[in-house]
């Protein structure tokens, strides 16, 4: 049996939220001292321990310092995110719960996440917006800076998971930003991008993309596209 992996961002793709950033503040001042507005990070695209590894640019950190701290800021950032998200449910992208759903009850499909988010935020987020379903891989932005390293390593983690006589097929990723789609051409994958507001039909196809959506309401072109490579 050939598997097929649907790879999906989070931020933008299934979701908005406006959380992220004071979580990220938050956990910068308690863990490392520094004050930091964020008004000028961009984390669309970008993986979190990137964004660490930036402001530790800024403030003149010691890097090695700075990394062997991230454990306490990214737990002291979930702890954070989940404050905010209590207070402020995300927003989901429409159609996103249900195609999740759909393609969760698909022995076919294998669902996975490639997102900057560090994992245990990726998951508050996910849990607070009520989507849920058997994410059996993923690359986090705790894990590496790189997102195309990312994805490389959620390959992997799919391809052991598989049972002897199955079979992984290269699939689809699905992100509303060019990281995304750059991610896809790494690991071979099909690119469906979601222009939900970072960036435009036109660039999301410039940088790569078969499809773009705007949303997931038209759940059974959606599902039928994902699950035929022939239909792009």
């Amino acid at each position: 049996m050939i598997r097929t992996p649907i790879w999906f961002d989070i931020d933008g793709t299934l979701l908005h939220t406006r959380v992220g950033k004071d979580a990220f503040r938050f956990a910068l001042h308690e863990v490392y001292g520094w004050e930091e507005d964020m008004a000028t990070v961009r984390f669309a695209g970008n993986t979190d321990l990137q964004v660490l590894m930036d402001m530790n640019e800024r403030h003149q950190g010691e890097l090695q310092e700075t990394l062997a701290g991230q454990q306490d800021f990214f737990e002291r950032m979930a702890h954070h995110m989940d404050v905010g998200l209590a207070r402020e449910t995300p927003e989901r992208i429409p159609g996103a719960k249900e195609l999740l759903q759909q393609l969760h009850q698909d022995p076919q499909v294998m669902l996975g996440l490639i997102t900057g988010n560090a994992k245990a935020c990726a998951f508050l987020k996910l849990k607070h917006a009520d989507l849920h379903a058997d994410f059996r891989a993923g690359g986090y932005g705790d894990e590496h800076a790189d997102r195309n390293v990312l994805a490389d390593r959620a390959v992997e983690a799919a391809r052991k998971q598989l049972d002897p006589e199955h079979s992984l097929s290269a699939g689809w990723l699905i992100g509303d930003t060019p990281r995304d789609m750059a991610a896809a051409q790494q690991i071979g994958a099909k690119a469906l991008g979601v222009a939900s507001g970072s960036y435009t039909e036109e660039e999301l196809r410039k940088s790569g993309a078969d499809e773009v959506v705007e949303n997931f309401l038209d759940l059974d072109w959606v599902r039928a596209l994902l699950l035929d490579t022939n239909k792009v």
